[in-house]
C-alpha cells in the first residue's frame, strides 16, 4: 500500500504580503496533489460576529471550504485566538478515522498550542496507523516543552510497532527536533531521509529556513519533495512538503 502525505502551513489563506487568496484556488492546488492525508497549519476561522465567506477566503471554518469528497474525514484544533478570529491545525483523510484526540500543550502566557491526533483503520488493507498534525511555537523554550509533550504522548498512545506519521510547522530553524524525535520515539524525517538535509520551506518566494517536516515510523519513505514555483510560491508564506510512503502489512 502506498500512502501520500502533504504538510502545509497555509498562513490563513494569505500570501507572504498578506493578500487574500481565494479559497477555491488554494483548494484546487491542494486537491491536484491527490494526497491521502493532508496536514494543515494556520487554518483560519471567524468567531461569532466575525465576517467571512468565500470572498474573503474565510468561512466559519476554512477547513469546511477545503475538505470535499476526496477527504471525507477531517477534524480541526483551534490554536491561536485573536480579535474576530482564530487559526489552528487540521487533518484531512481519505481513509476512515476511528478516533480523534485533541491535545493541548500550552506554555503560558504564550499563544495556545497543541497537536491533533487521528487513528485510522483500513480493514480491507489490513492496515491501521496514527497521524498527527502540529504547529510548534516561535520560542526555543516553548518548542522544547511542546516537543517533550508530543514525545510523551506518542510513547503512551502509539504502540512501539505501530505506524505513525507526524507533520507540521516545527519552527525549528536550529534543526534540533529530528535528533530528539529519533532518540525519544524512533521517528525519522522524510525529506531528510531521502536528501540528507531538511527541506527549505520558508519564506515561500526565496526559501531559506528549514521549518516544515514530516516524521514517520513503521513505513518506508519512497519520495519527498518541496513544492516550488507556481502556484505554491504565491499561496502562502510557506512551501508545502509532500512525501510518499510504502506501507508493508
Amino acid at each position: 500500500m502506498r500512502l501520500r502525505v502533504l504538510s502545509y502551513n497555509i498562513h490563513q489563506g494569505l500570501t507572504i504580503h498578506r493578500r487574500q487568496i481565494a479559497l477555491s484556488i488554494l483548494k484546487e492546488a491542494i486537491r491536484s496533489l491527490e494526497a491521502d492525508l493532508v496536514l494543515l497549519q494556520e487554518v483560519a476561522g471567524t468567531t461569532a460576529g466575525g465576517t467571512g465567506g468565500e470572498e474573503s477566503g474565510v468561512t466559519e471554518f476554512q477547513l469546511e471550504g477545503l475538505a470535499d469528497d476526496l477527504w471525507p474525514y477531517y477534524n480541526y484544533q483551534k490554536n491561536a485566538i485573536f480579535s474576530g478570529g482564530f487559526h489552528g491545525n487540521a487533518i484531512l483523510s481519505r481513509f476512515p478515522v476511528v478516533r480523534w484526540n485533541n491535545i493541548d500543550s500550552p506554555v503560558p502566557p504564550l499563544d495556545r498550542r497543541g497537536f491533533l491526533h487521528g487513528e485510522i483503520s483500513i480493514p480491507e488493507k489490513n492496515v491501521s496507523f496514527h497521524v498527527m498534525a502540529i504547529h510548534l511555537g516561535l520560542l526555543q523554550f516553548e518548542r522544547r516543552r511542546q516537543l517533550k509533550r508530543v514525545c510523551e504522548y506518542i510513547a503512551d498512545e502509539v504502540p512501539e510497532d505501530g505506524i505513525c506519521v507526524l507533520g507540521g510547522d516545527f519552527n525549528d530553524w536550529r534543526q534540533l527536533v529530528s535528533r530528539r524525535m529519533s532518540k525519544r520515539v524512533d521517528m525519522q524525517e522524510a525529506f531528510r531521509s531521502i536528501h540528507r538535509a531538511h527541506a527549505r520551506t520558508f519564506p515561500a518566494p526565496f526559501p531559506v529556513l528549514r521549518l516544515d517536516r514530516i516524521y514517520f515510523r513503521g513505513m518506508e519513505v519512497k519520495a519527498a519533495r518541496v513544492l516550488k514555483g507556481r502556484p505554491w510560491r504565491f499561496l502562502s508564506d510557506h512551501l508545502p512538503l509532500l512525501a510518499d510512503f510504502a506501507v508493508i502489512d
